[in-house]
């Protein structure tokens, strides 16, 4: 039970009801609670260096543009290493607050690709090689996985070091 002996479903839905009608009022745009401006801010300046890391990877790589897509392969890889090393790391302590939206949701978002990965797998198929779409496809999910077990394991062998200390200024 609720609040006054009211059942908790309907107590939730008046509760709702009511914040939707304080939020018609307020003005300005629309606010979902959870989102913060400065980490969408900082998701999308990750993203977009992240993406430009990846093309230049990719397009650095011999032979990248025709076979085999070893360079979205790689990418995929070394980015889901990463996000496992970052997010174990990070679990550590408190980190800065930019941290996790920059670096794990920008930066390695916008760098690893599964659009590429699909457009890769079709390409390959398109081609009559669905024997190498298939390996690619196992390939990069399964070794994604693992890549991200990997980085989850090796993020806990290294030592926390906060950017900050505890109520001090930047070091």
């Amino acid at each position: 039970m609720g609040d006054q002996g009211r059942p908790a479903g309907r107590l939730l839905r008046r509760e709702v009801a009511e914040a939707t009608v304080l939020d018609r009022h307020r003005k300005g745009p629309p606010r979902h609670p959870g989102i913060k401006p400065r980490a969408l801010l900082d998701v999308a300046i990750g993203g977009a260096v992240g993406a430009l890391a990846r093309d230049l990877l990719i397009k650095a790589m011999p032979g990248a543009q025709h076979g085999f897509p070893w360079g979205t392969l790689l990418v995929n890889m070394l980015g889901c290493l990463f996000i496992g090393i970052l997010t174990s790391y990070l679990l550590k302590g408190k980190p800065h607050p930019v941290a996790r939206p920059l670096l794990v949701t920008g930066y390695l978002g916008g760098f690893t690709t599964f659009s590429h990965l699909i457009d890769g797998v079709h390409a390959l198929g398109r081609a009559g090689a669905w024997d190498q779409s298939v390996v690619y496809a196992v390939a990069s999910v399964a070794g994604g996985w693992i890549a991200v077990a990997a980085g989850l394991w090796g993020g806990r062998l290294l030592p926390y070091r906060p950017l900050r200390p505890e109520g001090g200024a930047p070091t």
